[in-house]
């Protein structure tokens, strides 16, 4: 039994040495250590990135995987936040906005406008969305169900103190996301943030506000106006019709450089992100979208159209960025600074454009200056313009009728011209009795196109009109602002039609008055035309905001005015020429 029991420990010996000499590891390198590396999967469809290294020891590189613990929620919640300016809420999921309302000012239903459309399922366009070139990247951060955390601001120079709401969320695979929103009490300008780090490497990313504007349309739809601000030169996008071909969008806009801001805006509200670093990219786009049901609306025919309206999208840097959701108050954004004035449509004509700002100015200055009802400042205003361009009008009203008087004189003469040459219907015959009317008006001092001399000076005043009427249907300064009695809103129709029908009446009379007596039949068809302009331009007024038919009113009284003593003028030489 011994000399077998020796016999096998001296074979297990022999297989122990010629399994170490054939089958054992090489020794390892001193300094390094194998290591496990873990895959993960991709998210989304975002492009992989190398792995990052870390020094070990000097020269020595070490492979790791950036990995961060996940970080969000489990179910979807609101946060709200309200301040002297604002009453915002905010969801979790993708930390987007779903309501932003101006408490300073009202709707029709005399709630506080909404900034944020009110929209249907397409969560990657509700305002302060993602957008991304990776769309899926962007998408899974839309549906994310983010971690918010609430912490105060304290006061820096001239900025109030405020709140500052943070969310976050990871997937746990080396995706981190980040974006803030800080509120300060009295400031519509809004710190905002927003960050996307794909295993330590920031991701460019685009916040999106949109798609419409919901302003005086709770229920999201309109055709809303994108533009933005290139190089201090506005540019503007209505929208349009959503253009396709096989299937897929053709239509989206996209804009980089020297971007100061841009937004969606309308008649007198807007949302507009401004890059602190004054550079940066733009997309734009037609979304068709399905707007929330209105309490107490009619529901949408499913043969109608689909409603479409633009969306738009600004990167934010590094540095971070700024919103805008206000009003457009031309004074107030001016101080804030970043050209926000300049989101203000007087016109997109260069020579109207300063008309419509100096008319502005000129009428926020007598509002504040010396009377305080907007209405009264309007007359005034008409008064002073009316003043500036007496000579003009005078000049021109004077020639006017004064061609008129000696075409009036001269009827008899005319007439017997034309009796002379009555049946020569050839193109000789014309000719002479051309040149005879020629000689007389020639021999009488007369030039028979005075008349329309007389009118250019008064074309002066179609610019200065179309320039009041922009002015007035932009500036929220006359919006809800009360003249008298029933016009409680200088901004909108008159209710009871008052101001339309006394600006017709004013517009008739001088008409009229500026019309003289004649016997040419086709001076008196042309008259006839003329008289039916006033019953025009009166139902055009209907509709026009009454702020705008007041200045035209007015206007009318003094030009009546004007006109009784151009008359008074040229019919004194006419007199004297009787008596004698």
């Amino acid at each position: 039994m011994e000399k077998r029991a020796l016999i096998a420990i001296a074979l297990s010996f022999l297989i122990m040495l010629a399994w170490q000499a054939w089958f054992a590891p090489e020794p390892q390198p001193v300094g390094t250590a194998p290591v496990e590396v873990q895959e993960t999967a991709p998210v989304g469809e975002r492009q992989a990135l190398p792995p990052a290294t870390v020094p070990d020891e000097p020269g020595v590189g070490k492979e790791i995987l950036p990995l961060t613990p996940p970080v969000g929620e489990t179910a979807e919640r609101q946060v709200h936040f309200e301040n002297n300016l604002f009453d915002v809420t905010m969801s979790n999921r993708g930390g987007q906005v779903l309501s932003w309302r101006l408490k300073e000012y009202l709707s029709a239903s005399d709630e506080p406008v909404e900034m944020a459309a009110c929209l249907l399922g397409a969560p990657e366009f509700f305002p302060l969305a993602a957008d991304m070139d990776d769309r899926a990247l962007a998408s899974e951060i839309n549906q994310a169900l983010f971690r918010i955390n609430e912490e105060p601001v304290p006061a820096q120079g001239d900025l109030a103190a405020g709140t500052r709401y943070r969310f976050t969320w990871s997937d746990g695979r080396g995706l981190e996301v980040e974006k803030s929103l800080t509120f300060r009490t009295g400031d519509y300008l809004v710190g905002h943030r927003f960050d996307v780090v794909d295993r330590g490497r920031r991701l460019p990313v685009r916040t999106v506000w949109g798609p419409g504007f919901a302003a005086h349309n709770p229920g999201g739809g309109g055709g809303r106006m994108s533009y933005y601000n290139y190089n201090n030169k506005i540019l503007w996008n209505l929208g349009g019709e959503v253009r396709r071909e096989n299937g897929r969008k053709v239509d989206d806009r996209m804009e980089a450089g020297n971007l100061i801001w841009g937004g969606l805006g309308d008649q007198y509200f807007a949302a507009l992100i401004i890059p602190t670093t004054g550079k940066g990219s733009l997309r734009m786009w037609p979304q068709e979208v399905e707007a929330c049901p209105i309490e107490g609306a009619e529901e949408p025919d499913e043969d109608d159209d689909p409603t479409v309206v633009p969306g738009l999208a600004v990167s934010v840097p590094e540095e971070g960025s700024l919103l805008f959701i206000g009003p457009k108050k031309y004074d107030m954004q001016k101080r804030l600074g970043f050209q926000l004035e300049k989101s203000v449509w007087f016109s997109s004509y260069r020579l109207l454009y300063p008309i419509s700002n100096f008319l502005f100015q000129s009428l926020l200055w007598i509002q504040k200056h010396t009377l305080p009802n907007y209405g009264l400042a309007i007359i005034l205003a008409t008064f002073c313009l009316r003043v500036v361009l007496f000579p003009l009008n005078q000049f021109s009203m004077v020639r006017m009728r004064k061609t008129q008087v000696d075409m009036q004189r001269l009827q008899p003469k005319i007439n017997a011209i034309k009796n002379r040459y009555k049946k020569q219907k050839d193109a000789e015959g014309r000719a002479k009795m051309n040149k005879e009317m020629m000689a007389l008006y020639q021999k009488e001092g007369i030039n028979p196109m005075g008349g329309m001399v007389g009118c250019l000076p008064m074309l002066i005043q179609f610019p200065i009109l179309i320039g009041f009427y922009n002015m007035l249907t932009v500036a929220i300064e006359l919006r809800g602002a009360p003249f008298v009695g029933w016009i409680n809103d200088l901004s909108l129709a008159d209710p009871f039609y008052v101001l339309p029908l006394a600006m017709g009446v004013t517009m008739f009379s001088q008409q009229k008055m500026s019309m003289g007596k004649t016997t040419d039949p086709t001076q008196k068809q042309q008259q006839k035309i003329m008289m039916f302009m006033p019953f025009f331009f009166t139902w055009i007024c209907i509709s026009m905001p009454s702020g705008l038919v007041l200045y035209w009113f007015v206007n009318n009284l003094l030009g009546i005015g004007q006109q009784w003593l151009v008359n008074h003028k040229t019919n004194r030489p006419a007199v004297a020429g009787k008596k004698a």
